[in-house]
């Protein structure tokens, strides 16, 4: 498998977060994680949400995107872990799974909030329309 990927991306990444640097930034290095990992999974949300939108029924569309972007995003995540396991020991920090998880779930709440608060709006203006009329 390291014919077809080139890891030294990762090499890059991960020493751009490097514990030190992100200090000096001002930043704490789980903040800096959880909003990658967000900003992963609702990229995904995005490039999954259509495709499924064309295989599926309307009323499974939005659960099934956010499930395959959070299966992504597990995947994409556990590849990371596995590359920074050097012999016994893992270069990531001992946070690194329950930051990851929290930023997923973290994505799926909002996104469930801002649904529902936008058909509570519609038909709180559905309403207050037919009581003007």
């Amino acid at each position: 498998m390291e014919k077809w990927i080139d890891y030294s991306v990762l090499d890059q990444v991960i020493a751009m977060l490097n514990d030190d640097v992100i200090r000096m930034i001002g930043f704490k290095p789980e903040h800096v994680q959880f909003f990658l990992v967000f900003v992963l999974v609702m990229s995904l949300m995005w490039v999954a949400r259509p495709i499924i939108e064309w295989m599926m029924v309307k009323n499974w569309n939005t659960f099934a995107s956010y499930f395959t972007s959070s299966l992504i995003t597990i995947v994409f995540l556990q590849l990371v872990d596995r590359y920074a396991m050097s012999q016994e020991q893992s270069a990531l920090p001992d946070y690194y799974w329950s930051i990851c998880l929290l930023a997923v779930s973290s994505y799926g709440v909002i996104y469930v909030l801002f649904k529902l608060c936008k058909k509570t709006w519609t038909h709180l203006r559905a309403r207050a329309k037919k009581q003007a009329a």
